[in-house]
Formats: structure tokens, C-alpha cells, sequence
């Protein structure tokens, strides 16, 4: 029941785009609005039991940044090789192998970084806001276009010279807010909803523990 209403508030974003920007007439591609379109690091850092999260594309899958990570990097690599991938509040990483098409926007300063599978966007902010380019994306329209570039057979991939040509709609930075807003509110009802999931998950696991655990008396 739960997963179903954040199916339907996913797909209430979808809708809410379509309707207010279905009809821009002002278009320009990826390498127009964003200072910096680049990707993770290519060589394999050096890994350490604990420090900074080290993020691969199933980190992204969900179109959120998930920080449970396998790996993590010291302070010594983080500062070494942010000097890539400068990262801020507002970026946005997008996945480009496998599960590619995937975009999460960076809300919190929490210092990661991740592997050459994802791309990193740095969106200028005078022409377009991180919540409309994160719902640009997900737009059939631009997954379209995704599905259009990505190259190979075996493991399908979004290269970063795709990536640039793609044409995102332009509206007003207005309008381009008034959605951003809508998306905040769309996104505190979908933490209430998995508020209620993790606590039904927890509540589950007590009575199963109470029933077996009596069960072996």
C-alpha cells in the first residue's frame, strides 16, 4: 500500500512537469546550463575500512543520493580527487552504466564521492534550478533522448559527449521555482510515507522475534 502512493506521487511529479512545461519553446542542451559535466574518478582509489563514503551507481538507483556505502576513502584521497568533481548542495550526479538514466540531487554538504559510472553536473544556477533539471531528466522526453545515446551492446553506456547534447526545455526561472517548490512539498509526503514503512518493517521484526523467540521456549 505504502509503495503504491510513492509510485503515484512519482508519477504526480511526472504529471505536474508535463502540465506546466509540455509546451517551452526555449530549448538548450546540457553543456548550456551547466558549468561542469564530467564524471568519477577512473582509477580505483585507495579504499580504508572507514572515513568518507565511496558511491557507485546503485547508490543512485532510486534517483536519490543513498549513503550506505561499501567503500570508503580517506581525508587525504577525498581532498586529492574533489579537485575533479568539486561538489556542492545543488549538483547533481547521474548514472551513466547499466541502471543508466538515474539523477539524484546533492541536498546535504556530506562530504562522498564516486566511481567514473556516474556523471557529475554542475547546473548554472542563473538559468536553471537543480529541482527542475533532477524532473528535466526523469521526463520521458529526456529519458527518451538517454535511451537514443547510450552506446554498446554488452554494457550499455551514457558517454559524457551524449550527455552534453542533451536538450533540456528552458521556462522561466519562475516557473522553474514554482515547481521546485511543488517537488518539496511532494517530497516531505513521500518521507511521511516511508516514515510509516520503516516503522511497519520495525514493528514486523519485534513480533517476529516475539513469536519464534516463544515458540523455542
Amino acid at each position: 500500500m505504502c509503495n503504491a502512493i510513492l509510485e503515484k506521487l512519482d508519477l504526480l511529479v511526472k504529471s505536474r512537469f508535463i502540465e506546466m512545461f509540455g509546451n517551452v519553446e526555449t530549448k538548450k542542451n546540457m553543456a548550456e546550463i551547466c558549468s561542469i559535466i564530467t564524471d568519477g574518478t577512473h582509477q580505483p582509489p585507495k579504499f580504508t575500512q572507514y572515513g568518507i563514503p565511496f558511491l557507485f551507481v546503485s547508490n543512485i538507483a532510486t534517483n536519490e543520493i543513498v549513503y550506505n556505502a561499501e567503500k570508503f576513502i580517506s581525508e587525504e584521497t577525498y581532498n586529492e580527487l574533489y579537485k575533479r568533481t568539486p561538489i556542492e548542495v545543488g549538483d547533481i550526479v547521474l548514472s551513466t552504466v547499466g541502471s543508466y538514466g538515474h539523477p539524484a540531487i546533492v541536498k546535504t554538504d556530506r562530504k562522498f564521492l564516486f566511481q567514473r559510472h556516474i556523471a557529475y553536473l554542475k547546473p548554472i544556477s542563473t538559468i536553471i534550478n537543480s529541482s527542475y533539471l533532477h524532473g528535466a531528466i526523469l521526463s520521458d522526453d529526456v529519458q527518451r533522448q538517454i535511451d537514443e545515446r547510450v552506446k554498446g551492446i554488452a554494457q550499455k553506456t551514457l558517454n559524457l559527449s551524449e550527455i552534453r547534447k542533451i536538450v533540456i526545455p528552458i521556462p522561466t526561472l519562475e516557473l522553474q521555482q514554482q515547481f521546485a517548490a511543488f517537488v518539496e512539498q511532494t517530497d516531505k509526503s513521500k518521507l511521511a510515507v516511508k516514515q510509516v514503512l520503516e516503522k511497519a518493517e520495525t514493528l514486523k521484526k519485534a513480533l517476529m522475534q516475539e513469536y519464534f523467540g516463544q515458540e523455542k521456549l
